[in-house]
């Protein structure tokens, strides 16, 4: 009973020796320990009720990690598999992007040299079952569960395929399923590159230098660099990405905190050459750390220009630390400063985290704190005081109630799904080899949009006449995103979808300011 009770009291104890100072535990601390270690025991053998001691345990840790900052965090051995993944870049299965319509597992695009893409699973595919079980009203989470699994181990799907009138009966071998930083890559003109970068993982500097030589040899001469929704990831990654627009010696970011190793300066590789062309990174209020330690270096160099909204000001580095059942805890170990000295966490002081984080979403972008200046390298004037302040303002049009609601319940992608089962394979036949005809030419007609309001009306949202036709184009362009989903895939998709957008549409008008930059850069 004894051991039972000491063994997670002890790692406890573990927790807040790491709390405060690792190996400097003094008088108090321990006194502090012991307490602990008593109510522990108190609790495990008096209590009215038999207890659950690992709940305990967890609660105790998430308690100890509450009263510090958001970004402190436990994290239970549950999700642990999921953190792993996003941050490795990969995880073992079939390969493919799927939702849940009407109950029904359908394929939304297979992942291209994944098992499933080599398998043929396509767009539009509704996996009836999976070994030989129903699939029908299966969570994400028993999806999860039943295609994931060891690498080399067989997974048999039975498949509906719109235009195929039998099943498909297939066998695929799991494997390694990359998780790509990369998310979209194009040319938007004849000398404009985009790329969207959707996370900060292990392999992000490769996919970028990668996608950055393909743009270069389409004829790249300036780069849109797109981090909205970016909620960051590893430090040295952001400093890779800066590290290929500068020259070598120049400080990109650096951390400042209390034990030995956690201030450090990230300073530019030497190298012979680096690119010089103009370079604008678009941030919105998603853009947090990583994000923000490339756009903050980017302008505080006077590299790029940054384009947007003001970003969510997460300025805290954390150290994940395993405890040896699976779990972690990631422990604010630093403070992350701009190379012109700005700070650029947001005040948490007396506030509870479900305020914290939606502050970061709807707090005032345009406001700037005029006493918290600071000076870039050429001398222009930049704001602290949380997030990093674009160089120029730029948001996203806002759409109606209407469009929202038919969103939300899904109306947009069971209505595509429907309309896919019709045309798909027709519309893959004609636009399959030249994405650009179809960029020019596919539209939905009216007439088929009508099948749209009548299924928002099934779904409890009433037609609202005055919104359609404001958020018609916006409407039509949806259901365009995912046909181009269906036919090639998520590069593809994601251009229909930022070709449209209007952040990006007037950052385009900022490119002869930023040639000034790098032509000064060099």
């Amino acid at each position: 009973m004894l051991k039972k009770i000491l063994l997670p009291v002890f790692l406890v104890m573990l927790i807040i020796i790491a709390l405060t100072g690792f190996t400097q535990v003094g008088q108090n601390t321990y006194k502090s320990l012991q307490k602990l270690q008593y109510v522990f025991s108190i609790i495990t053998q008096m209590y009215v009720e038999d207890v659950d001691q690992n709940k305990i345990v967890d609660d105790a840790i998430v308690g100890a990690l509450k009263g510090l900052d958001p970004h402190s965090v436990y994290i239970p051995p549950k999700d642990m598999t999921k953190v792993k993944e996003e941050f490795q870049g990969n995880f073992e299965g079939i390969g493919i992007q799927f939702e849940i319509v009407n109950g029904v597992l359908t394929v939304i695009t297979a992942i291209p040299g994944t098992p499933a893409a080599q398998k043929g699973l396509q767009a539009g595919d509704k996996i009836i079952k999976i070994d030989g079980a129903v699939t029908k009203g299966i969570t994400q989470e028993e999806v999860f569960s039943k295609l994931r699994g060891p690498r080399g181990s067989l997974v048999h799907v039975t498949i509906e395929r719109p235009g195929i009138s039998e099943v498909l009966e297939i066998d695929i071998i799991r494997d390694k399923i990359p998780l790509y930083s990369v998310d979209t890559k194009f040319m938007i003109d004849q000398q404009t590159g985009y790329i969207r970068l959707n996370r900060f993982a292990e392999t992000t500097d490769q996919e970028v230098e990668q996608a950055l030589r393909e743009l270069e040899a389409e004829g790249m001469k300036q780069l849109m660099l797109d981090l909205r929704e970016n909620g960051g990831g590893f430090l040295e990654q952001a400093q890779a990405i800066v590290d290929k627009f500068i020259g070598g010696g120049k400080r990109i970011v650096y951390t400042q905190g209390r034990i030995s190793n956690a201030s450090r300066d990230f300073y530019s590789t030497h190298k012979k050459r680096w690119r010089q062309y103009p370079v604008i990174v678009l941030i919105d209020r998603g853009s947090a750390s990583a994000s923000e330690i490339v756009a903050g270096a980017m302008q505080d160099l006077d590299r790029g220009l940054v384009i947007g909204e003001r970003s969510f000001g997460k300025g805290l580095v954390q150290n994940q630390i395993e405890l040896g059942d699976g779990s972690a805890v990631r422990i604010t170990t630093a403070r992350y400063y701009t190379p012109s000295g700005r700070l650029i966490q947001r005040p948490y002081d007396h506030k509870s985290s479900e305020d914290y984080y939606l502050e970061g979403r709807t707090n005032d972008t345009m406001k700037t704190d005029s006493s918290k200046i600071f000076y870039t390298a050429k001398g222009r004037k930049v704001f602290c005081g949380g997030g990093i302040v674009p160089d120029h303002y730029a948001v996203a049009d806002s759409v109606t109630t209407y469009f929202i609601k038919l969103w939300s319940k899904g109306v947009f992608r069971e209505f595509s799904s429907q309309y896919l089962e019709k045309n798909g394979p027709r519309l893959r036949d004609a636009y399959k080899q030249d994405f650009r005809k179809f960029v020019r030419s596919f539209d939905i007609s009216d007439t088929e949009m009508q099948g749209l309001i009548q299924l928002g009306e099934q779904k409890g949202v009433p037609l609202v006449e005055k919104s359609y036709e404001t958020d018609k184009l916006n409407m039509k362009n949806r259901v365009k995103v995912e046909v181009a989903l269906y036919i090639w895939g998520n590069n593809e998709a994601n251009q229909i979808l930022v070709m449209n957008n209007k952040v990006l549409k007037d950052a385009m008008a900022f490119f002869p300011e930023a040639k000034k930059f790098a032509e000064s850069a060099k």
